[in-house]
């Protein structure tokens, strides 16, 4: 009866290790989510005041304020329009990702 014990013990040993093997082999899919399209600029307030600065896209826009000397970082696709003050600043390109948008000249 002892080796019936041992031979039980050591098949669940066996067992359990491939099962801790397989599972320490198996590759789990990772996804991650990217947003299509979109580049980081930064708008830099290079003025000496107080700006609006006003990003339209595909028929809406949104309005901000930056303080002299403020950089932010914002997301927008090609196509978008900058506004500072009401006029028309510039139009992002793809090229522009990653880059500095000073918003007075």
């Amino acid at each position: 009866m002892n080796s019936f014990k041992k031979i039980s013990a050591m098949a669940l040993f066996a067992v359990m290790a491939s099962q801790a093997i397989a599972a320490a082999t198996t590759d789990t899919p990772v996804t991650t989510e990217t947003t299509v399209g979109y580049i980081d600029v930064y708008l830099v307030n290079n003025c000496s005041k107080e700006v609006e600065v006003r990003v339209r896209a595909d028929g809406s826009s949104s309005t901000s304020k930056y303080k002299a000397g403020e950089k932010t970082k914002v997301s927008v696709k090609a196509g978008y329009e900058i506004y500072v003050d009401g006029q028309l600043y510039k139009k992002i390109e793809d090229a522009d990702s990653g880059k500095e948008i000073k918003l007075c000249k």
